[in-house]
């Protein structure tokens, strides 16, 4: 053999004297960093390869994990042998499915359907995750090993593949924290996700304190609501908007109490988006309506949304209020008009809100306030 022969005189004389686990995982490391390197003949890699195969077949798992661990990057590794140790006992195949190029997604995903989830995790970590592969994961996985794909930046996860993992898993909390903290999910899962804890929390709250549930339902409604408005913040584009009411609406959350709790707080945009979505007319023609100086159209969308009279007078003045206002001029004017809105509501309509809802609105103009401060 050359000098970069791979297994030493020492080595040999070790593997007679000693033949411990320990000494096969130790040699199945040195065969493995040599197959990997450039100083083999074309004889020693086939040699090489013979005794890779031998080891992977080892009755001791830290043998092949030893094996795997060093063979994880490279890219010359027999298909048919990163395979076999691909389907092998968690240990030892999670280095592999993890890091190896050697797989296409093909493979990967024919191994995900028989594997454990921790196999499928390991997938799902890969330094880059497919659309397809993504797919699969979501389809056939357990629900660790989609929490690690959402988790996992380097993974082709947009709004269909969270949607579908939704669908699957909609009381995953480890799920639902993975998608919360995801810098591209849209607003529209933000008020799904809400609803999913909302709905836990208030079952949590009519066990243990005994809450009649008509009770517990209109309390954990009004925190959704409120924390959902919190999560919008102001401004949202109107596509992005147009999306989340929408998708409100078809989840049956669309109530007239989100739409006057968000003019309370300001949030004109929102506002004129539900309305457009309850009556069923176009944005435009929905913002030509409320804004109408003759108020006739105000009357009429309100009316044709079925919002409780009571309010009316409020949305008016909110609607007076709005304008003297260019919103088109950004956050700055918008937080000035929240916290003009919240004083107005808390000075002339408090009768409207109860105690819980004063405190929120309170908050909320003390944010418009400490928004306006940053900005000058």
């Amino acid at each position: 053999m050359s000098q970069g022969a791979f297994l030493s005189i020492q080595d040999v004389e070790r593997l007679l004297a000693d033949p411990s686990p320990a000494a096969r995982a130790d040699t199945a490391a040195k065969v493995a960093r040599a197959y990997n390197g450039p100083v083999l003949s074309a004889s020693e890699r086939d040699l090489a390869q013979a005794i890779i195969a031998a080891l992977a077949r080892d009755t001791e798992a830290s043998v092949r994990q030893a094996l795997a661990e060093q063979l994880r990057d490279s890219r010359d590794m027999p298909r048919s042998l990163a395979l076999r140790l691909a389907r092998d006992i968690a240990a030892v195949a999670m280095p592999l499915l993890q890091y190896s190029p050697v797989f296409t997604d093909a493979d990967l995903i024919e191994l995900l359907q028989a594997v454990s989830p921790q196999h499928q995790s390991a997938i799902a970590s890969r330094a880059a995750v497919s659309v397809d592969l993504a797919d699969a994961l979501i389809a056939h996985a357990a629900e660790p090993a989609v929490v690690v794909l959402m988790n996992n930046r380097g993974a082709s996860v947009g709004p269909a593949q969270m949607d579908r993992a939704l669908d699957r898993f909609p009381d995953s909390r480890g799920l639902g924290d993975a998608l919360a903290r995801h810098p591209n999910l849209p607003p529209k899962f933000a008020a799904r996700l809400i609803a999913q804890v909302s709905d836990a929390l208030r079952e949590a709250l009519i066990a243990r304190y005994h809450i009649p549930p008509a009770m517990a339902a209109d309390t954990m409604m009004q925190l959704r609501e409120r924390t959902l408005l919190g999560l919008l913040g102001d401004g949202a584009a109107p596509p992005a908007l147009a999306d989340l009411v929408a998708d409100l609406q078809k989840r049956g959350q669309l109530t007239s109490m989100l739409a006057l709790r968000a003019l309370a707080g300001g949030d004109l945009a929102f506002f004129e988006q539900t309305l457009a979505q309850l009556a069923g007319i176009s944005l435009g023609n929905a913002r030509l309506l409320i804004h109408d100086p003759g108020r006739r159209g105000l009357a009429a969308i309100y009316q044709r949304c079925r919002l409780p009279q009571d309010y009316f007078r409020m949305v008016e003045a909110v609607i007076e209020l709005a304008r003297g206002f260019d919103f088109l001029r950004g956050a700055v004017e918008r937080a000035e008009f929240a916290e003009m809105v919240t004083a107005m509501v808390l000075a002339d309509f408090t009768a409207l809100w109860d105690p819980q809802e004063q405190r929120w609105l309170t908050r909320r103009r003390s944010r418009a306030q400490a928004a306006q401060r940053m900005a000058a």
